[in-house]
C-alpha cells in the first residue's frame, strides 16, 4: 500500500508543478530600464524587446551595456516573481531547486 500512497503523492505533486507552470507562464511582467523595454513572464522567457531610436546615436559598449542591463533587470524582476509564486503554490514542499 505504500507504493500506491507515494503514487498518489507523486500524482498530486505532478498536477501543483502543471499548475504553476500555467501561472507563471501567463504571468507577464513589463520591464523598463533607461527608455528600453522588455517583456517577460515570470518562467523567464522573453518576451519582446524594444529599444528608443535616439539609443543608436550613442557609443556601441555603451548601447551594449544598457541592453544587458536591462535583460538582467527583467531576469531578475522574473526569478522574484517566480519566487513568490512557488512559495504560494508548493507551500510547504520540500523541493530541491525551488
Amino acid at each position: 500500500m505504500e507504493l500506491f500512497k507515494a503514487a498518489k503523492e507523486a500524482m498530486a505533486m505532478r498536477s501543483k508543478f502543471n499548475e504553476m507552470e500555467k501561472k507563471l507562464k501567463a504571468n507577464v511582467i513589463n520591464v523598463e530600464y533607461k527608455g528600453i523595454k522588455i517583456q517577460v513572464n515570470a518562467k523567464n522567457e522573453f518576451l519582446s524587446f524594444e529599444m528608443p531610436e535616439d539609443l543608436l546615436k550613442e557609443k556601441k559598449e555603451k548601447i551594449e551595456k544598457l541592453i544587458l542591463d536591462a535583460f538582467k533587470s527583467a531576469s531578475d524582476k522574473a526569478q522574484d516573481v517566480m519566487a513568490q509564486e512557488s512559495k504560494k503554490i508548493m507551500g510547504d514542499m520540500k523541493i530541491p531547486g525551488l
